[in-house]
């Protein structure tokens, strides 16, 4: 059983088991940070503890070869509804399941009410919240994603939250004008399959994280959800 205090080194432990899945941020944060900045109906449940250890729980462009591997060897899971989906809950349960202390797991796809995710990560200092409706990350930029967050039964770092600092000062004459762009084209559109690449040109007008931007198989999948590129992808 963890000991309180012990945050740091359970930490560790997570992201340690989710690293070779390519499920690679694992951001600690005390759940009264999040919490007592949102509406009671969107708080996280935190045992009876206010400062209680939550994780923040997501992945760079180094999930997609992991991913696709786990493709190869599962055709099952290529076959899913959602394989993403899938293949990050079959990794984080378990990674989660045996750590000796009690734990509350939401995802980022549970159907609504949702989990503000986006907001979760901008009010415990892991990235900012853009104009564009973009968390922005000092390093990754706005190339990751946000999967789950856990609420483990033990004491979370002390004191204040951590300010996600500004990271681009030029998001109303870059971003925002190709975001207004995309989103005159969506009226009407019942999803992004002709829109996408709107869509995508404002994520890559970010100057921050450019190295992290995902391969061009991955782009399309995630914007485009074209089964042939996973399929070929993952021979």
């Amino acid at each position: 059983m963890p000991a309180e205090g012990d945050w740091r080194r359970l930490t560790d432990e997570i992201a340690a088991r989710l690293a070779p899945h390519g499920i690679d941020l694992v951001h600690p944060f005390a759940v009264g940070w999040f919490n007592s900045a949102v509406e009671p109906a969107e708080a996280l449940a935190a045992f009876d503890r206010t400062g209680a250890l939550g994780v923040l729980i997501g992945n760079t462009r180094r999930m997609w070869e992991p991913f696709l591997a786990a493709c190869r060897a599962d055709p099952t899971l290529g076959a899913s509804a959602d394989p993403i989906e899938g293949y990050v809950e079959s990794r984080v349960t378990p990674a989660i399941a045996d750590l000796g202390v009690r734990s509350l797991l939401r995802w980022a796809h549970d159907p609504p009410p949702r989990l503000p995710i986006q907001r979760l990560a901008a009010l415990t200092g892991f990235a900012q919240l853009s104009l564009v409706g973009l968390n922005v990350h000092s390093i990754y930029g706005p190339w990751f994603a946000l999967r789950a967050a856990v609420v483990l039964d033990l004491a979370g770092p002390a004191g204040d939250a951590p300010v996600s600092p500004p990271v681009c000062a030029d998001c109303t004459h870059t971003c925002e004008l190709l975001f207004q762009r995309a989103s005159a084209a969506q009226v009407g559109e019942p999803d992004i399959s002709s829109t996408w690449p709107l869509w995508l040109a404002v994520r890559d007008a970010c100057p921050v994280g450019r190295d992290w931007r995902y391969g061009d198989d991955q782009i399309r999948y995630h914007y485009a959800k074209d089964r042939s590129v996973l399929e070929r992808a993952s021979r």
